[in-house]
């Protein structure tokens, strides 16, 4: 009777481990995919963000030659907004050089505490990319 018992104990701590592991990794990979999901939404936006820059460069170095008019407000403007631009998009490459991919074997605390800090930057590059997008996007359409 007893090595029965000692086996139903021994197999239930081992479902019990097993069980728990899971879940481990269940929650590493769904932050995992939130990361990733972050990632892609702003990723393609990356072009965009360089377009916009120059676009907004080309025009401000064109408004400066203009011996005509003092334009000077808006020449800072332009160029201020497109150096947020590029900053922008210098922090998603600079986001995408840093991230790494956790290794096998990482204690899930660790690996939890990683992923919850690259979630927290990658919100950060994408708000800064979209912003800086947006607030390029309204200055051109208002043609100031």
């Amino acid at each position: 009777m007893i090595p029965k018992l000692k086996t139903a104990l021994f197999l239930l701590a081992l479902l019990f481990i097993i069980s728990a592991c899971n879940s481990e990794k269940k929650e590493q990979q769904e932050l995992f995919d939130e990361v990733m999901l972050l990632h892609d939404e702003v990723m393609p936006k990356m072009g965009s963000l360089r377009g916009l820059s120059a676009e907004l460069s080309l025009k401000a170095d064109s408004l400066a030659q203009d011996s005509i008019t003092n334009s000077t407000l808006k020449v800072d403007e332009m160029r201020r907004l497109s150096k947020k631009l590029k900053d922008a998009n210098e922090g998603m490459m600079e986001w995408m050089r840093q991230f790494e991919q956790v290794e096998e074997g990482t204690p899930h605390g660790e690996v939890i505490q990683y992923l919850t800090a690259q979630r927290e930057q990658i919100q950060k590059v994408r708000d800064d990319m979209l912003n800086s997008k947006e607030e390029a996007e309204k200055y051109l359409l208002g043609d100031n």
